[in-house]
């Protein structure tokens, strides 16, 4: 199979699997398409740093895949993967590597595209939507019992994640 993509991963050879079971829908989690999000490098490098908290109280790691390209090199805080598909969208991406897993009722897509979502579950991926996902790294967090010193500024950044994706509080927790 030939990759389409300028630059698929620079961690990992492109024929490799990737044995992250978390695998997120970049752009269209921070609601923002590659266009803005490439003026916008905050809410990125906000969205990246929650993952962060999160990876570190799972001692787990994320892939997230963005749209476009990442000219700048940017490189990922520790436990999160990035992966950027030009010239393909990120959707397609995601597609395509599904199809090349040996396992991927192993993966889990967080995203809020429904088709997607949909496409995903036809491939035989497990998916959730932001809400599902936050709260269950937000339990694993809690349950976790590790006391970050950046504590309370992680319950300020899942708050503004909540407020920014206009999501149900009482909901998640």
């Amino acid at each position: 199979m030939i990759t389409h993509y300028c630059r698929f991963d620079i961690w990992r050879a492109p024929h490799e699997t990737i044995d992250m079971p978390y695998w997120l829908d970049g752009n269209n989690l921070i609601g923002q398409p590659a266009h803005v999000a490439q003026k916008d490098r905050d809410t990125r490098r906000n969205f990246l740093a929650l993952l962060n908290e999160y990876s570190l109280a799972r001692r787990h790691q994320f892939t997230v895949f963005f749209d476009g390209d990442d000219y700048e090199r940017t490189k990922p805080p520790r436990g999160v993967l990035l992966r950027y598909s030009a010239p393909l969208s990120s959707d397609a991406a995601i597609l395509e590597k599904l199809r090349e897993v040996k396992a991927p009722a192993d993966i889990i897509v967080v995203t809020n595209d429904r088709e997607l979502s949909s496409s995903c579950r036809n491939a035989g991926a497990r998916t959730m939507d932001w809400a599902q996902f936050t709260s269950q790294m937000r339990t694993a967090t809690h349950s976790s019992g590790r006391k970050s010193k950046n504590a309370k500024e992680e319950k300020i950044q899942i708050d503004e994640w909540i407020e920014f994706f206009g999501l149900d509080k009482n909901a998640i927790e």
